[in-house]
């Protein structure tokens, strides 16, 4: 019998960033391990379908500008 295929479920919370704080530092994109974070024209972008809501990202922010929000 083959195993059963695997699916993928939506973490109950997801990262955000809060524009008007985030210094564009850089310090978040390396610990995002499936690459969810980007910088894209000055701006940080959180790609919510791709976060998996590790919280890596949160505490080394040193403005606090990322927050676990609710994965509507």
């Amino acid at each position: 019998m083959a195993p059963p295929p695997l699916v993928r479920t939506r973490p109950a919370e997801v990262a955000a960033v809060d524009l008007a704080v985030c210094d564009r530092c850089g310090l978040c994109l390396p610990l995002c391990p499936p690459e969810a974070i980007h910088l894209d024209f000055q701006d940080l972008l959180i790609d919510r379908h791709t976060c998996t809501g590790c919280r890596k990202c949160i505490a080394p922010c040193p403005v606090g500008a990322l927050a676990m929000v609710a994965n509507a």
